[in-house]
């Protein structure tokens, strides 16, 4: 009997995994990353207030006026991207699950302040964590709903990557990338160890991947709080250049030697770029300075309860020293769903997902 009722039990929770593929584009989303694609690991991590943003005013455009620990003043990509795909809302944080009934639609195991190196954004949930919990989140789906019906899932669900921003900036703060050879090395060597991770991916399951590549990281408003001229500066810029064109073929190189292995790669700078040209385009009157934050750029400081912040949220390109408004991150997800060769690349995530 007891037997009759495990088999009963194992159909039922099969038949829900099923209905959530029917009603959503995926059935599931898996999201790897940082600060902009967190949803609130960092709140349950011992971190510097730095790395974290579960206070007013991040939020205050979030249902509820609520600070879920988004770098943001609302929703992030990762949102938008759930809620184009059928989702009622994105995947929870990794760190807040208390059981794998609750991994069943993805699991979001971005960290705000990591990178794909071990050094990047101590104490933080590294990219070697984030995989090794992927790992974990198949072994306790597989005991539950099997390990076919979940390799199965697992090949149809979508996989973000939004990294290596932390990276780039750490290895500028180091070294000023004055030294065209040293960074062409670290470029090289970032890239060779963000490819074993998808490969690593790949291996357990993961078949389509939406990669998020290098921001207009030189035009933040912190850097530009920092440069006496109050400019971008041009040597961060173009490591994120640097780190995008190489990038590119060798991920194409690796998505011809693994079997099924499909992606779609957006360019946040070249994103930058064309919005920075027509920002009035886009309903974008402020490209410079943070809504919300301290002193020059109102960039020199996270935002803080005691921080000012604007009124006019839309019109604003960046929320705090570093990260995008809502309406920012909404409009990046709605090119990397729709968006021509010029911003992603080799197809579009829309194109991804029905391939």
């Amino acid at each position: 009997m007891a037997s009759f009722i495990s088999a009963i039990s194992f159909v039922f929770l099969a038949l829900s995994f099923s209905t959530t593929v029917e009603s959503t584009l995926v059935p599931a989303i898996f999201v790897f990353g940082d600060s902009l694609a967190d949803v609130g690991n960092n709140n349950y991590l011992d971190l510097p207030i730095g790395f974290k943003s579960d206070f007013p005013h991040n939020g205050i455009d979030f249902p509820g006026r609520i600070p879920t620990g988004r770098f943001s003043n609302g929703f992030n990509g990762i949102d938008y991207i759930a809620m184009e795909l059928g989702f009622v809302k994105s995947p929870p944080p990794y760190l807040s699950i208390r059981n794998a009934v609750q991994m069943q639609k993805g699991v979001n195991y971005a960290s705000g302040g990591s990178g794909i190196l071990q050094t990047t954004g101590n104490g933080t949930l590294t990219m070697a964590t984030q995989v090794k919990y992927f790992a974990d989140t198949k072994r306790a789906l597989a005991k539950i709903f099997g390990g076919s019906t979940v390799n199965d899932i697992l090949a149809k669900s979508l996989y973000c990557f939004v990294t290596v921003n932390n990276d780039i900036f750490a290895y500028y703060s180091v070294t000023g990338a004055v030294n065209s050879t040293a960074n062409a090395k670290f470029v090289s060597n970032l890239i060779d160890e963000y490819l074993g991770y998808l490969t690593m991916v790949y291996k357990l399951g993961g078949r389509k991947f939406a990669i998020t590549g290098s921001a207009f990281l030189g035009c933040v408003p912190y850097i530009r709080s920092r440069n006496p001229t109050g400019d971008c500066i041009d040597e961060l810029n173009q490591l994120s250049v640097q780190f995008n064109a190489a990038a590119l073929p060798r991920i194409q190189q690796l998505s011809n030697q693994l079997p099924g292995f499909k992606y779609s790669y957006m360019s946040l700078y070249n994103l930058s770029t064309i919005i920075s040209a027509e920002p009035d385009s886009f309903g974008f009157k402020e490209l410079k300075s943070a809504c919300c934050g301290t002193g020059k750029f109102n960039g020199e400081t996270q935002c803080l309860p005691n921080a000012t912040y604007c009124s006019s949220r839309t019109e604003y390109f960046y929320w705090d020293i570093a990260h995008p408004t809502q309406s920012l991150y909404n409009l990046t997800t709605q090119f990397q769903l729709y968006g021509s060769n010029s911003v992603v690349t080799p197809i579009n995530l829309k194109q991804l997902i029905q391939s």
